[in-house]
């Protein structure tokens, strides 16, 4: 039995230690670099990847079956999609999704505020007409606009139509400057009480140059803004203002022009003292009226336009703001999505203007490049990462990529290290196993020590830290189960086999050899497990036996004699069981 054991683990062992396998390179998962799909219902088309991916296992990100419609023509999808080669080593691609429209969809158009849409439809063209509400109009002063389509959804003159403005009529303006004295004391410590308290006097003002007029009828005054700055002893504030109604124009300007030249400048001095930050006491008077500018005019951001319905006031639409005197179009980079703006927002990173600087419109993701960076975008190749949307760079020297569409550097991977490998060179990388060795950086596989050399540890990365394998005697000491036998060598280890006229052959070749210690370890096995079984049988039967012979005795009351003869040892591997014999006495106890 101790021969079958050894034997049987010398064969695992033997087996184990052959499962290394060397790395091949990875190849690439196949797929497209782009993909256009064409719709032409509102419905759009279910598409299956696997009809476009030249691998029967894969898994998709975001899914396998995608749906597109009107909802994508301007938005592409991205795709990621991995599986695992022949070696068991993942493999992935990614690519874009383009949602092409082949007939014109009135869905695509942006939403116009402030106006009605009515749109017809003929032999495959479309026309759309908006016309605006009550109270509005275009920037340009038009009150409808149209826009046309025909083929493959490209809308003349443009698919982002601006909204419509609400307007209102020219004011007459008011403007002048009144320069406040400020009794000899440093304006600037002055300058916040100041503001307070002219804001809070904003209708009193207002109201008295209403009082000193009311003889020229000039109409309501309202104060719209005024803007404060500290001189050395002085505050000159700029009032902004509007005469209300329809009165004469030639009444307004006396007005403005006697409040200008009058002696009297109490008017625009609603208080005659201020407490300025050091807790002093300003005495507050009028120097001068001056700079004054009059006329009708349009209110702060908003600019005149002739429109069907005459000269109106309209804000700066969508795209554009307002610089206080006219409208000026977003710059490059820049963004204003509503109407009425001073200023206009920065794009997000990887987005520029779109052409009517209403929005901002992506450029290739990190990972895909095209010429414009903005359309037909693909994947940046393998060993190679994205630097912008027009430009990939190729990874340093030794580095590269597991996959295409790496979105910045740190997607280089470094090469394996001497003593180590990977299926594509790269790093993670396992050490070389036992009885191997790489001294190369960057490879696949590790080279192998000769068949009688060993190595200790993992990891060597030179043929001289392959060592020889020490040769056993195989002699009846060594090799059990026959008196002498010769050593041989498979994956690194030394193993005593048999000569050929005992169990085994020393001149079978290495594969043979292998093959007969498998038949002969199994036939051991078979017979091992007949012999314990019969050995079961066996005592099975002569304890059944016992059992009934002590039943029949119970039964009449009479007990047996028994003897047993045993056969002797035969000095055989499995000793066979001797023959019973018995011999029955009966005593009568009745």
């Amino acid at each position: 039995m101790n021969f079958i054991l050894n034997f049987t683990l010398a064969v695992i062992f033997l087996y184990i230690g052959s499962s290394y396998v060397s790395g091949n390179k990875v190849t690439d998962l196949q797929c497209p670099s782009i993909l256009k799909i064409p719709i032409n219902t509102l419905h759009g088309r279910t598409v299956n990847l696997d009809d476009f991916v030249l691998n029967g296992n894969a898994s998709f990100i975001p899914s396998r079956v995608v749906r597109l419609n009107v909802s994508t023509v301007n938005k592409p999808l991205q795709v990621k999609i991995s599986a695992l080669n022949e070696n068991g080593t993942l493999n992935t691609c990614t690519f874009l999704i383009y949602t092409s429209a082949e007939v014109c969809f009135k869905e695509t158009l942006s939403d116009v505020s402030n106006a009605v849409q009515q749109c017809s439809e003929k032999s495959g063209s479309i026309s759309c007409l908006y016309t605006c509400q009550n109270g509005y109009v275009f920037y340009g002063g038009d009150i409808r606009r149209t826009t046309n389509c025909s083929g493959v959804n490209v809308w003349n003159p443009s698919p982002y139509l601006e909204s419509c403005l609400k307007y209102e009529k020219q004011v007459y303006f008011v403007k002048f400057d009144v320069s406040y004295n400020i009794g000899g004391t440093l304006a600037a410590g002055c300058l916040e009480t100041f503001i307070k308290l002219l804001s809070e006097s904003n209708v009193t003002i207002s109201n008295n140059i209403e009082r000193v007029c009311s003889l020229l009828d000039p109409g309501q005054f309202m104060i719209d803004s005024l803007f404060s700055t500290s001189l050395t002893l002085q505050i000159k504030t700029t009032f902004r203002g509007r005469f209300n109604g329809l009165n004469s124009d030639k009444s307004r300007e006396t007005c403005i022009g006697f409040l200008e030249g009058s002696i009297d400048k109490s008017t625009v001095l609603p208080f005659s003292s201020l407490q300025c930050s050091d807790n002093t006491q300003a005495t507050v008077t009028v120097d001068t009226i001056s700079n004054s500018e009059i006329g009708n005019k349009c209110s702060l951001n908003t600019v005149l336009v002739t429109t069907i319905l005459g000269e109106l006031c309209v804000p700066c639409p969508a795209g554009q703001y307002s610089n206080g005197s006219m409208c000026m179009s977003c710059k490059n980079g820049f963004y204003q999505y509503e109407a009425d703006q001073n200023n206009c927002k920065r794009c997000e990173p990887n987005t520029i203007s779109r052409v009517d600087r209403k929005a901002c419109v992506s450029m290739c993701p990190p990972g895909f490049t095209s010429t414009d960076g903005l359309t037909d975008c693909k994947p940046c190749e393998r060993n190679s990462f994205w630097k912008n949307a027009t430009h990939c760079e190729n990874c340093p020297d030794g580095y590269g990529t597991r996959e295409n569409g790496v979105p910045d550097k740190a997607g280089c991977k470094g090469p394996c290290q001497q003593g180590h490998y990977s299926l594509d060179g790269l790093t993670p990388c396992k050490p070389c196993p036992l009885h191997h060795y790489q001294y190369l950086k960057g490879q696949t596989s590790c080279q192998e020590c000769k068949y009688k050399e060993k190595t200790y540890e993992t990891g060597r990365i030179s043929s001289s830290e392959c060592v020889p394998i020490d040769t056993p005697e195989c002699n009846g000491t060594t090799l059990f189960g026959c008196k002498k036998g010769q050593a041989e060598f498979q994956n690194h280890i030394a193993f005593c086999v048999c000569l050929e006229d005992q169990i085994s052959s020393s001149t079978t070749t290495p594969k043979g050899q292998e093959k007969a210690m498998m038949i002969a370890l199994i036939a051991l096995l078979c017979i091992s497990v007949v012999l314990n079984l019969t050995l079961i049988f066996r005592m099975c039967r002569l304890s059944s036996k016992h059992h009934k012979k002590d039943k029949s005795a119970e039964n009449t009351n009479k007990t047996p004699n028994v003897e047993y003869d045993y056969v002797e040892d035969t000095g055989s591997t499995y000793q066979e069981l001797g023959h019973v014999h018995t011999h029955h006495n009966y005593n009568n106890t009745e």
